[in-house]
């Protein structure tokens, strides 16, 4: 059985500490070594926690400054980021306590999970989506949740019925609670006020780019 490991990362900004928890599932065991600490560990199928506190952080900030921690772990490397973010209906998006404008060079939208390591170094603010009702493995998750340039994921909506986005919503929410949900519609007219945010592909091209709208309100960007 190949071993999964999963991310989590809580950040005190006035204490300047963070904490860094692991979940390893797999057989075995697995030897980890972080900021001069090595420890091993004996995996288990339902998985293992194991944390770590970092003091004097650095924050992953956007564009800012893109600062990315290392840990290993069996001899593999896994890059991860510390930060902090927030969604506001009338002020915006909000990056480790401070407004954050997003626009065309400082945001992506992909569809493709290699282009998150390049966002992870450039600090570019990253929404990932999934085919139309597809529905994530608890592996897939593992692999997104170590980059901190990953704050939005949904879906591409095509036909889904309300109920079935509502489901799908509700769903992504159960895998990951760190995150917010997108949704990327074709026309205004098929837009729900289901995910946190809405993006429309008949804007123009240099907006797609943007959150644009929240459970159906304008942000102020």
């Amino acid at each position: 059985m190949e071993k999964t490991v999963k991310f989590f990362t809580q950040v005190d900004q006035e204490a300047g500490i963070a904490s860094l928890t692991l979940f390893l599932y797999g057989e075995g065991s697995a030897r980890i070594a972080f900021q001069g600490e090595e420890r091993v560990t004996e995996l288990k199928k339902e998985g293992v926690r194991e944390d770590f506190f970092i003091l004097s952080i650095r924050l992953w900030d956007g564009k800012k400054s893109s600062e990315l921690y290392s840990i290993e772990i069996d001899g593999e490397e896994y890059n991860f980021g510390l930060r902090s973010f927030g969604l506001d209906k009338e002020r915006g998006f909000f990056l480790n306590g401070e407004r954050y404008l997003l626009y065309g060079e400082n945001t992506l939208i992909t569809e493709s999970l290699s282009d998150l390591d390049r966002c992870d170094k450039e600090g570019i603010v990253a929404a990932f989506i999934f085919p139309p009702s597809f529905i994530p493995t608890s592996d897939e998750v593992a692999s997104f949740s170590s980059h901190p340039s990953l704050f939005f994921w949904g879906y591409r909506v095509e036909k889904e019925s309300e109920e079935e986005l509502r489901r799908l919503n509700s769903i992504l929410y159960s895998l990951d609670k760190t995150r917010a949900t997108i949704g990327v519609f074709n026309t205004p007219q098929a837009s729900y006020s289901i995910f946190d945010v809405n993006i429309v592909n008949e804007e123009p091209e240099e907006k797609r780019r943007v959150v644009a709208l929240m459970d159906g309100e304008g942000f102020k960007l």
